[in-house]
């Protein structure tokens, strides 16, 4: 008989971005068998925070992303998701949230959500350098 299970199939992978540069991330996800997933088609829905790093007492400040589905931690600062049926989902912050943000290391994790199931995919740090120019108007 097994002595352990391990339900977390997510995996660990760091992004580094620029504060005030546009965040965008693509993404393909397939099957087992390798088949791209039918993102939009089969209804996935996404879901993105990033937190700051854990302190000794206390919880994780939202930086960016979504408290839970669609509500954004401030208004303005969340990520948009597009989805296709070849497996692509593309998560974006325009320039303008990335300009809220301050530089330094955060962690994150994406979720997918299908038919109720929420599932977490991605884990990491996400670290924003910071930025010396700012757009001109």
């Amino acid at each position: 008989m097994a002595s352990k299970v391990n339900l977390d199939l997510s995996e660990k992978l760091d992004i580094t971005c620029r504060k005030g540069d546009t965040f965008s991330l693509t993404l393909t996800l397939k099957d087992s068998a390798g088949a791209a997933l039918q993102l939009t088609t089969l209804g996935y829905e996404f879901l993105m925070q990033v937190r700051g790093r854990a302190k000794e007492k206390g919880e994780r400040k939202l930086v960016i992303g979504s408290t839970s589905r669609g509500r954004a931690a401030e208004e303005g600062v969340n990520f948009s998701f597009d989805t296709d049926d070849s497996g692509n989902v593309t998560i974006t912050a325009s320039a303008d949230i990335m300009r809220k943000v301050t530089p330094g290391k955060y962690v994150y994790d994406i979720q997918q959500i299908v038919d109720s199931v929420s599932t977490t995919i991605l884990k990491g740090g996400f670290s924003v350098n910071d930025d010396i120019s700012d757009l001109i108007s």
